[in-house]
């Protein structure tokens, strides 16, 4: 009895308190979970096509976490067939024709000349709006293919959605471009479609006369709203596969040099 007595009058012992950081030392904080992926911020569809000129990091992150690529593609598409629809009225299919007759050497009777002046100005409206209004779908397509091919090759991880977001947000600059060569069109009282690149003067191949075809492709090549266009590219694609800078942007030059020697090879053949 005095033994349990004695026990039980002995006090319950107490939990040590937990051990706190020195005073002046902030907290520590836990690391994250392997695998996390701080998110950030979140900008609306509508809100992306300003935010590619002005915050481009910020708009190709949210395009990388949730795709979308309609709106912009609706945009090229309505500037595309704006320029072309004002385009057919200042086209000399005369002035074209007789122009591809003298450098074939051809001789074509006048009439026959004619016939086929009036069939061009039937046709051009339905041919040159539905080339105008397929392009940059089938462009966009081709292109975010190719990439995202070339991106999967390597084993990153990036989705064809994700590839087609950042494709048609990166060619807003090209966009831009066809704005402002509006008022140089409208101010035209006739354009040949073949020169069409030269007129904006935004590209070097204004410097090259077209009867050397090769180098003037590969100088129309070099464009103030083509390497925007790869800048973003590169932005977008290293945000969207989770890759460093420098790595996205030797892929998209390698794509974008295989292209230049496709379309300068091109020139030189069939020019």
């Amino acid at each position: 009895m005095e033994d349990s007595n004695r026990g039980g009058s002995e006090p319950a012992p107490t939990a040590a308190p937990e051990a706190q950081p020195p005073a002046g030392l902030p907290e520590t904080v836990p690391p994250a979970p392997p695998g996390a992926v701080e998110a950030g911020p979140t900008v609306s569809a509508a809100g992306r096509i300003p935010g590619v000129f002005f915050s481009p990091v910020t708009t190709f992150d949210s395009i990388g976490r949730r795709p979308t690529w309609l709106l912009p593609l609706i945009l090229w598409t309505i500037v595309s067939v704006t320029v072309t629809t004002l385009l057919i009225p200042r086209i000399d299919f005369e002035k074209m024709m007789r122009a591809r007759l003298e450098r074939g050497g051809q001789q074509v009777p006048e009439e026959r000349i004619q016939a086929a002046v009036a069939m061009q100005k039937r046709l051009a409206p339905v041919l040159y709006n539905a080339i105008a209004l397929a392009t940059p779908t089938i462009f966009s397509l081709l292109v975010a293919a190719v990439f995202w091919g070339s991106f999967k090759s390597f084993g990153w991880d990036l989705s064809f959605l994700q590839s087609l977001g950042v494709t048609t947000h990166a060619f807003l600059p090209g966009v831009l471009g066809s704005l402002i060569f509006i008022p140089v069109l409208l101010s035209k009282p006739s354009a040949d479609p073949t020169e069409l690149g030269d007129m904006l003067h935004s590209n070097l191949g204004f410097l090259v006369p077209r009867t050397r075809p090769a180098l003037h492709a590969l100088l129309q090549s070099v464009d103030l709203f083509s390497i925007w266009t790869l800048i973003l590219l590169a932005i977008g694609f290293a945000l969207a596969a989770k890759i460093s800078r420098k790595t996205a942007a030797a892929v998209v030059v390698v794509v974008w040099i295989l292209f230049i020697l496709g379309k300068v090879g091109f020139a030189a053949i069939f020019s």
